[in-house]
């Protein structure tokens, strides 16, 4: 093929060609991902729109490809005309400006942009394993599930029609690439034929959606991100190899965005060929031209009949291992009975097909729980979960009765809502008020504000964390397994990514969630707390299974765990005060009661004695407000307690001994003082002025024993005495002395 402007404007039309294509592909999809809201449509346009820089640059170079092309004409028909001339406009390199500035472009601007394409091939990919992040989003404002057409149909025909339309373009881009002027095509080729399977992967599970199954939609929103991620990286690496390839003079560069991995699905005869020459490389001849492999590929036809009917042939045996029961289903519908362990016949697929399932394996239901946030699972892993620790956003509490307080801890102010008597939920009604309106959320709504605290007296919640363990009844006769086939179907009942539940576990866990909260809501929290737990779960499980079995649900119920029973809400911390409270009532108790005995053995010798004495005091306190303290059975009454008192060895037997013994002692100074006073009355019948003069002087004596005293020998009118008393402590006046008078002449 001759190289010349012709070619390459050749290569340049089929650039175009695919611009306009790739653009019509991306804005299709793009508008229909908005208009009809498919997240997947939407991700698909993402891919295919950033490959018309692809294309572009390859109009671009193919542009200037011709353009230096028909300069080097222009050269060589000019060199022709001055052929055996010289002269100084003779062209050399630096004049040649389309060739110059080809090597520009295949230096700088296939590189940018093959970077170009990397970089948003990452960037959307990020962004779409973000926006699928959230599907599994545990905060419900984060939550945003993945949206999927309605306009299957039409979509089915999109993806169809424009895969098939990429894959024929590809295939001719790839052909028109294997000649050396066209060899760029190669990377829109294979970018082409990404649209292909992008586009066809879609149209898959458009496909599956028919039949109800939205699970692979959601895998293949991975997927895409997850593709544009690989294409990306291969992209990097051909960037980063392209600068260390050495240079051959004359070579076209190979752009960064030719992939290779694609450029092998754009031209499938090439991998049967790669495949030929690997075989007769492994076997060291040209295998492909032996007698073997032709006939090999002459019988190729029967051997995949016989592949076709061996594989029908076991598809009408399956074999049911010991721990599962099975069933035949014809369109949906079961036919025959249940086959235990063993072989079972069937009519191949897709007239009949089989159904196995595992009835000895045991299943898991979370009843209560909600998806824990990082936050959570983080501090779960300390390996310490307190009552204080909040948990509220993650259980929804149950209705228990108030905890049944002790009657000495009712009169403290910190546990008044924390307990009372257990009241029948039928009075539930009663408390909040029950003249409530219609449109109110609960009968009574509108006196709830006036009985809340009555509510909340005889009420409490329980957060509970309560999984329940079950199987499939395993019959003889397999009603079980029908039973369990025929009480729901196992249709998942949100999106499958958002919750793993189905509508047999929805409503099984409504069924166990009705049964525990009636049991829960006639015990008091003291009793859902206590640590009998395992008669709880007994009953509970008991009273489950009996719900099971009477709605025919098929299910044996193992076992109902609780791995966690706490108060709801900020309650806990108050439990730990409650505790520490009812220890301090007991320590007050206690040392009241070691009081009590001390004092008792203080004061009569010993505790019964003191407790007898109390009894009597008390009689004889009601016997005198009865009948007066006069009263001759009052006054036994209290000779009887100073009796008592009195034989005991206490301080108040000893106060009384002693009290009696000092008015003794008084008595007698008194009537011995009375007695001298009687003995003088005769010496003052005598003589009463020298009694009288006696006593006085001895009175002086006694008084002016240790005074100073002075004789003044004048006749006391002629004489003028003048004296200063002063007092002077001793601690100030060392000098003076003991025994002189208090004041000085």
């Amino acid at each position: 093929m001759r190289i010349d402007h012709f070619a390459y404007q050749r290569g340049t039309q089929a650039a175009g060609f695919g611009l306009l294509l790739q653009a019509a592909f991306g804005l299709t999809l793009l508008l229909f991902g908005l208009m009809a809201g498919d997240t997947t449509f939407t991700f698909a346009s993402v891919y295919v729109l950033l490959g018309l820089l692809v294309w572009l640059s390859l109009v671009i170079i193919f542009q200037q490809h011709k353009l230096e092309r028909l300069e080097a004409l222009e050269e060589d028909e000019l060199a022709a005309a001055r052929e055996g001339t010289s002269s100084i406009f003779d062209a050399s390199d630096e004049q040649r400006v389309a060739a110059r500035r080809l090597g520009l472009m295949h230096k700088w601007m296939m590189p940018i942009v093959s970077l170009a394409i990397a970089a948003g091939l990452i960037i959307g990919g990020v962004a779409m394993i973000f926006r699928m992040g959230r599907i599994d989003a545990a905060d419900l404002e984060e939550f945003l599930p993945l949206a999927l057409t309605e306009q299957v149909g039409w979509g089915i025909a999109i993806c169809l029609a424009f895969a098939l339309v990429s894959f024929i373009f590809s295939r001719f881009i790839a052909g028109m690439a294997k000649q050396e002027a066209w060899q760029n095509l190669r990377g829109g080729a294979g970018y082409m034929v990404g649209n292909a399977l992008v586009l066809l992967a879609i149209a898959v599970g458009l496909g599956f959606r028919i039949f109800g199954n939205d699970d692979v939609m959601v895998i293949i929103g991975w997927i895409i991100p997850a593709y544009m991620l690989v294409i990306a990286v291969e992209i990097v690496l051909n960037f980063v190899l392209n600068l260390y390839r050495p240079r051959i003079p004359g070579e076209v560069p190979r752009p960064a965005y030719d992939s290779k991995l694609l450029s092998l699905l754009a031209a499938p005869d090439s991998i049967v060929r790669s495949l030929n020459e690997a075989v007769n490389y492994q076997f060291g001849f040209d295998i492909s031209s032996s007698w073997g492999y032709q006939l090999l590929l002459r019988s190729i036809g029967w051997l995949v009949l016989l592949g076709v009917v061996v594989v029908v042939l076991l598809n009408t045996m399956v074999v049911v291992e010991p721990h599962q029961q099975a069933i035949r289903l014809r369109h949906g519908e079961i036919v025959g009975e249940v086959h235990n362990s063993g072989v079972m016949w069937k009519w191949p697929w897709p007239r009949d097909t089989a159904a196995i399932y595992d009835v000895e394996r045991v299943r898991e239901l979370e009843l209560t729980g909600r998806r824990p946030r990082p936050d959570d699972l983080r501090q779960w892993s300390r390996g310490v979960n307190l009552w204080s620790h909040r948990h509220e956003d993650l259980f929804r509490p149950f209705l228990v009765g108030a905890m049944e307080l002790d009657e000495e801890l009712e009169d403290f102010d910190e546990f008044e809502g924390l307990g009372t008597e257990p009241v029948d939920a039928d009075d539930f009604v009663d408390l909040i008020g029950g003249t409530g309106g219609t449109d109110s959320p609960m009968p009574g709504a509108t006196a709830a504000g006036a009985n809340l605290e009555e509510v909340t007296r005889v009420y409490s919640l329980l957060d509970a964390e309560i999984i329940m363990q079950y199987r499939i009844r395993s019959d003889e006769d397999g009603q079980g397994l029908l039973d369990y086939l025929k009480f729901a179907p196992d249709v998942p009942t949100v999106s499958p990514r958002r919750t793993q539940r189905t509508i047999r576990q929805d409503i099984l866990r409504h069924l166990a969630l009705r049964e525990i909260s009636n049991h829960l809501a006639d015990l008091s929290l003291d009793e859902a707390l206590s640590k009998n737990r395992r008669d709880l779960a007994r009953t509970l499980r008991e009273q489950v299974q009996r719900a099971f079995d009477e709605v025919n649900a098929g299910v044996e119920v193992l076992a109902i765990n609780m791995p966690m029973l706490r108060p709801s809400g900020d309650v806990g911390a108050e439990f730990h005060e409650l505790a520490f409270r009812r220890q301090s009532r007991l320590e007050h108790v206690a040392q009241a009661e070691r009081s009590v005995v001390t004092q008792l053995a203080t004061l009569v010798g010993d505790p019964e004695t003191g407790h007898r004495v109390m009894q009597e005091l008390d009689e004889y306190d009601r016997l005198r407000d009865e009948l007066g303290s006069q009263h001759e059975d009052v006054v036994e009454k209290r000779q009887a307690i100073e009796t008592l008192l009195l034989e005991s060895s206490g301080l108040a037997g000893t106060t009384i001994r002693m009290a009696e013994a000092n008015r003794w002692n008084e008595m007698m100074t008194q009537r011995a003082q009375a007695e001298r006073v009687r003995s003088l009355f005769g010496a003052y019948s005598a003589s009463p002025r020298l009694y009288r003069q006696r006593e006085i002087m001895r009175v002086y004596s006694e008084s002016l024993r240790g005074v100073r005293k002075y004789l003044v020998g004048i006749d006391p009118e002629r004489a003028e005495i003048d004296f200063e008393l002063k007092e002077l402590s001793p601690l100030v006046d060392f000098s003076l002395a003991v025994g002189e008078g208090d004041g000085n002449e």
